[in-house]
């Protein structure tokens, strides 16, 4: 596993840097192939200077570090790194200068294990040049601390490697200012109880630690840190780093100000934030409800909502209803902040009401929560339809009848059968209710056979779709001959299910046509001209779903097949476009130089299990070749063809298990 991705599960402290993984990537891989630095740079931090031997030989090795200030003659031995031979030795290394670094704190056993396997790997061993991890460094024997410098006094460094060659390097003790992003407060929350501050920095030079200092406004005392919850995150466009507090240590009806300041990880002080000021309690922006829901029940409708977490600074919950979804939201009811329902019992039957919420605070009102519908489903009881007759009007058998329950009654569905004591089925959709209408009249298209006799009856449906005890049943003879062209399939549609699964629905033709036994499903590609005449399939019901693994645009009819010989036309055709997708490129392909001639190419795993990746490489102006193919669990990659003094831009590409090559990942760049 690559050691930059080792340590991104890196959690020296449980507390802090867990949070901050993410920006310690920013540290590892910040450039795509590591940069030749000096063999010692040194850095002043709050608790001492901080040496960095750059150097992985004198770290496997161990050297001597000697001193010399102001006021000593020679240089005197102040530390004697030894060599490097066990785990346990970085252990302890870390665990001696365990305070020294802000959140500091043991490594677990899983990431030492992990960075132990990755120093004993000669071709990973590079990648701990640009580790800047301070305590790793120093576990590692390349960084060491001189804790008992003096602030402001002058010092020269001599580090002596076993094979007797010699580092010098001098500096004046100061603490650097550290030129981070600028950064701003996005939320200042006086909070239910506890007062909560986001403050928000660009990513690129990002603070990777932080500290808030507070004061009471007004005291003319001095700001002190705060020490309480906090963290810091990523925002949803992964383009900002949002530092996060929830002061627990603040007390009600003080007023503070607070700012924060940037931290590297030797706890340098860089860019601070704009001050903000709060009173703690009450004067704050009230939290909306969540998931608000109806439900018909019996005597009403039932509003429900999830129970409100935070409700300290909450005084009611404000129901308010409307006939209208836009406009006239008036005050239902009023109710206590633990309630998470309410029944509306002031309704009528199959009418529609709309709903939303409000939060009051102790001075203010949270914003309306979305609007939900509701609609009351009891049970009506209605009378049936009345002087129903049945006739022939040109080839078709007609029904008249009449009902003059206009409060109650919604509509109307038509019920036939061909044998007196068989079954009565639905025939028809649903026949609005008109209030003009006196008489209303319905001709039965899907009777397709003659010479039969017909019984018909109807039933009325109420506004909460409660039907009506069935009319009387009449009866019609069709005579001989009569026939009515059998109704194709309409309405076609498709969906698609997974990446290769796609559903193919049409409407249920048994409603209007009698006597359907199955449907016959056609399909051919877009460059026949016609639809085969033999059936693709035959389904019972009206979905058919297709497994379409090659990509192509097909063609899709239906048919409806009745008593299995008499046939419909084929319905409009519907077509369905199958695309295969390509999978993505791989993400942070980086560049590690072995030696004069190797060059380590890496970058992550994939997702989803790859078949190949492809190795593309370009010299200069040429287009970029193909170096070399390599199995899709394999992530890095040794390129051996290096020439002196050339420059080369590589790129790698994904191959799917169906051997779709995906585009190119970002291109990076090597040079001696």
């Amino acid at each position: 596993m690559d050691l930059v991705a080792k340590i991104l599960t890196l959690i020296i402290n449980k507390r802090i840097m867990k949070h901050t993984a993410w920006i310690l990537w920013l540290l590892l891989v910040c450039s795509s192939s590591y940069a030749q630095q000096a063999k010692v740079a040194m850095t002043g931090t709050p608790k001492g200077i901080y040496i960095d031997v750059n150097d992985l030989e004198m770290a496997k090795q161990g050297y001597l570090v000697l001193r010399k200030g102001a006021g000593d003659k020679e240089f005197l031995p102040i530390q004697h790194i030894s060599a490097l031979q066990s785990l346990e030795t970085v252990r302890q290394r870390i665990k001696d200068l365990l305070f020294i670094f802000p959140e500091s704190g043991n490594l677990s056993d899983s990431l030492s294990q992990g960075l132990w396997q990755a120093w004993e790997d000669p071709l990973k061993q590079q990648q701990y040049l640009t580790l800047q991890i301070p305590q790793i460094r120093i576990g590692f024997g390349l960084g060491l601390m001189d804790t008992t410098a003096v602030l402001g006094q002058n010092y020269s460094y001599k580090i002596i490697a076993t094979d007797g060659s010699e580092y010098n390097a001098t500096m004046t003790y100061n603490l650097p200012k550290v030129d981070f992003a600028a950064i701003k407060s996005i939320e200042v929350d006086p909070g239910e109880a506890y007062p909560i501050l986001r403050f928000q920095s660009a990513i690129t030079q990002a603070a990777p630690l932080f500290e808030i200092y507070r004061r009471v406004r007004g005291s003319g005392s001095d700001f002190r840190p705060v020490y309480s919850t906090r963290g810091l995150s990523g925002n949803s466009q992964n383009d900002s780093v949002i530092y996060y507090l929830q002061d627990t240590t603040a007390l009600q009806s003080v007023r503070y100000e607070y700012y924060l300041i940037g931290k590297d990880l030797f706890g340098n002080q860089g860019t601070s934030s704009d001050t903000v000021t709060l009173q703690v309690g009450g004067f704050r922006n009230i939290n909306r409800g969540f998931n608000v829901r109806t439900a018909a029940i019996d005597g009403g409708i039932k509003i429900y909502w999830e129970p409100l977490e935070q409700r300290y600074a909450l005084q009611n919950i404000l129901l308010y209803r409307s006939d209208n979804y836009d406009t006239n939201y008036r005050l239902l009811a009023t109710v206590p902040v633990t309630d998470t329902l309410y029944v509306d019992q002031s309704v009528r039957a199959g009418k529609n009401y709309y709903y939303q919420l409000l939060m009051q605070g102790e001075s203010a009102i949270s914003f309306p929560t979305a609007r939900v519908s509701g609609i009351a489903t009891g049970i009506v009881n209605i009378l049936p339809p009345t002087q129903v007759h049945a006739y022939m009007k040109g080839n078709l058998p007609t029904l008249e009848w009449q009902h003059v329950d206009s409060l109650n009654v919604a509509g109307f569905y038509i019920y036939r059968s061909f044998d007196a004591n068989g079954e009565l089925r639905q025939v028809s959709n649903f026949i609005p209710y008109q209030t003009k209408e006196q008489f209303y009249h319905y001709q039965d298209s899907s009777a397709t056979i003659g010479d039969v006799i017909s019984y018909y009856a109807i039933a009325a449906v109420s506004h909460t779709q409660s039907l009506s005890p069935l009319s009387e049943v009449v009866k019609l003879s069709i005579p001989k001959g009569q026939q009515v062209e059998i109704a194709s399939p309409k309405q076609l549609r498709y969906l698609w299910m997974d990446k290769e699964k796609v559903s193919i629905t049409w409407y249920d033709m048994d409603k209007i046509v009698n006597g359907v036994n199955y449907y016959n499903v056609y399909r051919k590609s877009k460059d026949e001209p016609a639809f085969p005449t033999s059936v693709f399939a035959k389904v019972e019901t009206n979905e058919f779903v297709d497994t379409l693994r090659r990509a192509g645009v097909y063609d899709y009819a239906v048919q409806v097949v009745i008593d299995s010989t008499k046939t419909s036309a084929l319905s409009s055709p519907i077509q369905v476009e199958r695309i295969l997708e390509k999978p993505l490129a791989p993400l942070k392909v980086r560049l590690y130089a072995v030696d004069d001639t190797r060059l380590l190419i890496q970058w992550d795993h994939s997702a989803t299990a790859m078949k190949a990746y492809n190795i593309y490489r370009s010299s200069g102006k040429a287009d970029p070749q193909l170096l070399k193919t390599i199995l899709g669990d394999q992530f890095e990659y040794v390129d051996t063809e290096l020439i002196k003094g050339n420059s080369y831009y590589y790129f790698v590409t994904s191959i799917d298990t169906n051997s779709i090559e995906s585009d190119r990942s970002q291109e990076v760049f090597y040079s001696e």
